[in-house]
């Protein structure tokens, strides 16, 4: 509790409440870099947070190139079975 009242209410926090494609991290990204240059976020904190957005951003691309190979995977196997 005592954390989040050192915080403060962070002026557009609300907004993010899934971060669930790459876009979305590079737009909170960005929200992090833009709240340090107004002021109305902390270095320190911007840098954790964005520390957490990088691996977050690797673990989303991770998720959408292993879902892409499944899928290519899926259509080979389906055109080899037909082959034969």
């Amino acid at each position: 509790m005592a954390r989040k009242e050192k915080l403060g209410t962070l002026r557009g926090v609300g907004e993010w409440k899934k971060l669930a494609s790459a876009g979305d991290v590079r737009r909170f990204l960005a929200w992090c870099i833009h709240s340090v240059r107004d002021q109305s976020l902390e270095p320190k904190t911007a840098a954790i947070l964005g520390q957490l957005g990088s691996f977050l951003l690797k673990a989303v691309e991770t998720s959408d190139f292993e879902a892409r190979l499944e899928t290519l995977e899926k259509h080979l196997a389906s055109q080899q079975a037909a082959q034969r």
